[in-house]
């Protein structure tokens, strides 16, 4: 039996390879589109993760950072800077009560 005898001889056969035909096409074509999403977003992501001046994530990160170990140097002067005070203090004390 040929091919053309059997499309003839069963019509329903037909309407089955139309539909697979059609899903195949459908699901060919959300494939495709969702591949081409996936792409796009990766590329907007991957922009934001390289220094590019100023607007990007990275670069806010970085001079998060920098701010972040300015405050820490600040902050280590100030706690030495305190650390004298109160030894200061301490001696001044001791000198008040050892001169009574």
């Amino acid at each position: 039996m040929t091919i053309q005898e059997l499309i003839q001889a069963q019509p329903m056969f037909i309407v089955i390879l139309e539909f697979a035909i059609l899903i195949g096409v459908f699901l060919t074509t959300v494939g495709a589109g969702v591949r081409w999403l996936v792409k796009h977003y990766f590329d907007e992501i991957k922009a934001e993760l390289k220094p590019n001046h100023g607007s990007s994530i990275k670069d806010q990160i970085t001079r998060l950072e920098n701010a972040q170990e300015k405050l820490e140097e600040k902050m280590d002067r100030q706690h030495a800077s305190l650390e004298s005070k109160v030894d200061n203090l301490y001696n001044k004390l001791f000198d008040y009560i050892s001169s009574k």
